[in-house]
């Protein structure tokens, strides 16, 4: 698995997704000083600014996600090159699951880096311009560090139910739509909930769901390349 996941990442090309990542990450920082700037709206809390960047991250990660599938797999599906892949002596579930690890792995670890890199910002931006509402303590990691595990776990599984999606139809536009969708039901289901960020019961049914969604792919659609 491993050594397929190193052809698929030089297939791939680390320094390219280097700088989309990066280019998200500035984006984002962008996005969350505007709305942390706003003056027509009450001045944030440390609260509702990590729940204003989750936001954003879900809006860019759970879209460059469905980009990287449909350029690296489902593109590979309508133009054919998957069946020289597949002609190989490897088992067809391992070449894709490699394939899923490695965008999901990216994916991850651009988003570790992109909440440190973003929390660090909040505090600085905090310091010079007073943004936030009250003083910066350690205490606040507390509730810093598990809403970012929660969102990276979530927006990473949402990001492979795109795949899903996708790989039904085997279509581009679809992948890429049901990135939007997702977004919208993961925010309906937040101010539904009246929450800042989602809670247990709702990363866990994701997974369920899409644990569900990636077996019946590798199940039925996986050889269908028509």
């Amino acid at each position: 698995m491993t050594h397929l996941m190193r052809l698929e990442l030089k297939k791939v090309g680390l320094k390219k997704y280097v700088i989309f990542s990066m280019i998200g990450i500035f984006i984002s920082m962008y996005f969350l000083f505007v709305g942390l700037n706003d003056s027509s709206t009450i001045k944030s809390n440390y609260e509702t600014a990590f729940s204003t960047l989750g936001m954003i991250f879900c809006v860019y990660y759970i879209t460059l996600f469905s980009v990287l599938v449909a350029t690296y797999i489902i593109n590979e599906y309508n133009h054919k090159t998957i069946l020289v892949m597949f002609s190989y002596p490897i088992d067809r579930r391992k070449l894709m699951i490699a394939k899923l690890l490695l965008i999901t792995l990216l994916v991850m670890f651009s988003m570790i880096v992109g909440y440190i890199c973003c929390g660090i910002f909040i505090v600085i931006a905090d310091k010079c311009w007073e943004l936030i509402e009250g003083e910066f303590r350690i205490s606040v990691l507390s509730y810093w560090i598990p809403t970012a595990l929660k969102a990276i776990i979530t927006f990473c599984t949402l990001g492979i139910g795109t795949f899903v999606i996708g790989m039904i139809k085997k279509s581009v536009p679809m992948t890429i739509i049901s990135a939007i969708v997702f977004f919208y039901i993961r925010q309906f289901y937040i101010a539904g909930m009246d929450l800042y960020e989602e809670n247990w019961l709702f990363v866990i049914g994701v997974v369920v769901i899409t644990i569900i969604g990636v077996w019946y792919v590798l199940t039925y659609k996986i050889n269908q390349t028509d």
